[in-house]
């Protein structure tokens, strides 16, 4: 009897293992030219390059459902910038794929997983710190996609794939897939694996123009253009739609460049240090410490913190342990929101003197930030404490919808806690205050005759005004006439 039935599961586990992989094998039909070269590849690292609505969220979830249904009981992770991010992108494409094909995936939305019949799962996460990318760390896996890897930090995004991800797919012969579109900032994990020659990675590029689903492509991109006044070299065009790596600095946040505002150590001078907090729960709370000194020109950053999950007191704790290593002058932190009631509650509790932020107007508060950054009198050491501010920096774009309406408004999938921290205090820093000396040219340079000369020049000509001067109580008046009294 037992047997039997034993018999009976391990036929119906059969069963169901030939239909998924019959339906898996079906699936990748579903996939144009370029989609489908980048399918069957059987390079162990692909990258695609690719513009908007060129196709790559469906390449993704055919990728996942074929891991999944080819072995079972195995995790399939889908990584992008946040788990909102995750659900948004292709949580409704593989719904779609379920309708059409019926592989009976269970959907469970709380746990953001999707389960197969044969046990297997595809799991989503977010990538904006350690915490999230090292919940991937540990199984085995065949295949792993991340998403937007333009908008991931770089430090972050490569300790996700050589760290985690690499050796947890040596065991199943497994594959990374690696998916985005060019960024303004050019830079990152992301764009070196493109752009290098010797890169490991297979390099994959095609655009919507590509995509046979999309047959009004040229029509809509020509009424796109119209619309939004763009010619063939504008940037943001070229990124969106064309997918080419342009540089612009217009459509950046902040106008960090680390060549020129990148520090390899503080001057020996004596600094005043200060602090700028950006509070969050959900969101990472940032703590950004800067100095400055009237013995030199520049305002330096000397370290980042961020943590996420954070309470009031734990807060004011990190605040008080920094207080008492740099001693700041001041303290500022955000207060908006329930920031104000964050900050009451920690000076009267912890006897702390922090100063709100000054957040009105902040689009005219990064544009005098940024003219810091471009004549390099705000640098930032060159520390791994610093990575996370560096990221963000970077990477953080303006929201280009808003743009076209005039409104400056920072993309909602970059992170900004520890740059917004760094604008706050920033604001406090007195660098300004510095005199530049003047050193004298050196005797017999023509700097040296030339400023004798204007030297000598004045001298005479003061003598001269002197000479020729008469001041008034030398001058000789009228004699005093004395009128007799009877």
């Amino acid at each position: 009897m037992l047997v039997e039935e034993a018999v009976k599961r391990k036929r119906g586990r059969e069963q169901v293992r030939e239909k998924l992989v019959g339906l898996g094998e079906g699936l990748s039909e579903s996939l144009h030219e370029k989609q489908l070269e980048f399918f069957l590849s059987d390079h162990h690292k692909k990258l695609a390059r690719c513009s908007r609505r060129a196709g790559k969220t469906h390449l993704a979830a055919v990728g996942l459902i074929t891991a999944a249904v080819e072995m079972d009981n195995l995790l399939v992770p889908y990584i992008t910038l946040s788990i909102k991010n995750a659900r948004r992108i292709v949580w409704n494409t593989l719904r779609e794929l379920e309708r059409g094909w019926g592989f009976g995936m269970e959907f469970l939305e709380n746990q953001l997983t999707v389960r197969f019949p044969n046990g297997s799962q595809i799991i989503m996460g977010g990538c904006q710190d350690e915490q999230e990318i090292e919940k991937f760390r540990g199984p085995r896996y065949k295949l792993c996609v991340i998403d937007e890897c333009q908008s991931i930090k770089s430090r972050l995004l490569e300790n996700l794939v050589e760290d985690i991800l690499e050796p947890a797919c040596l065991d199943l012969d497994g594959s990374i897939w690696m998916f985005g579109t060019p960024s303004a900032a050019a830079a990152g994990y992301f764009y070196d694996m493109d752009q290098l020659d010797r890169s490991p990675w297979q390099k994959h590029f095609w655009t919507l123009l590509q995509n046979p689903h999309l047959p009004g492509a040229l029509e809509w991109l020509s009424r796109k253009k119209e619309e939004t006044g763009w010619d063939e070299g504008d940037a943001t065009f070229r990124r969106e739609y064309e997918g080419e790596w342009v540089r612009d600095e217009n459509s950046l946040v902040y106008a960090f460049n680390k060549k020129r505002n990148c520090a390899d150590e503080l001057p020996e001078v004596e600094w005043n240090y200060a602090l700028g907090v950006d509070l969050g729960f959900i969101d990472s709370t940032a703590f950004v410490v800067i100095c400055w000194s009237e013995e030199v020109a520049e305002t330096y950053v000397v370290e980042t913190q961020k943590y996420t999950g954070f309470t009031s007191d734990d807060i004011a704790k990190k605040i008080q342990y920094l207080d008492a290593q740099y001693q700041f002058t001041r303290i500022v932190a955000d207060t908006g929101g329930l920031g104000k009631m964050v900050v009451e509650e920690m000076s009267k509790r912890y006897s702390l003197d922090i100063l709100p932020a000054q957040k009105r107007q902040k689009h005219d508060h990064i544009e005098l930030l940024n003219s810091d950054l471009k004549k390099g009198k705000l640098l930032i050491s060159d520390v791994p404490e610093n990575a996370d501010l560096i990221d963000e920096l970077e990477l953080l774009e303006w929201d280009m919808t808003e743009m076209i309406k005039g409104r400056y408004i920072e993309k909602a999938d970059c992170e900004n806690h520890a740059a917004d921290a760094l604008l706050y205090v920033w604001r406090e820093s007195l660098a300004f205050l510095h005199q530049p000396q003047t050193l004298a040219p050196m005797i017999g340079t023509r700097e040296w005759f030339r400023a004798e000369e204007q030297r000598m020049e004045a001298a005479a000509l003061r003598q001269v005004m002197d000479e020729n001067e008469n001041q008034w109580w030398e001058q000789n008046g009228m004699e005093p006439v004395y009128e007799e009294l009877n």
